[in-house]
């Protein structure tokens, strides 16, 4: 139980944290944590398995769907 009520107080200080960046400071954002929408993901070509997938299939164009 001791590990819940922790685990439950850190959680909620990072939740106030993050809220309060986002209240106080111009133009602040949460982090973007979807890898398409990430710039930094982007610039290393790192893509969701969905974009990847299309990325792959278009490489191999005259490839038979197997």
């Amino acid at each position: 139980m001791k590990v819940f009520l922790l685990t439950l107080v850190l959680v909620l200080i990072a939740v106030i944290l993050m809220g309060i960046k986002v209240l106080f400071f111009k133009n602040a954002k949460f982090p973007e944590t979807q890898i398409g929408h990430n710039k930094v993901l982007r610039k290393r070509k790192i893509y969701c398995p969905k974009t990847l997938d299309a990325i792959e299939r278009k490489k191999c164009g005259s490839c038979s769907a197997e």
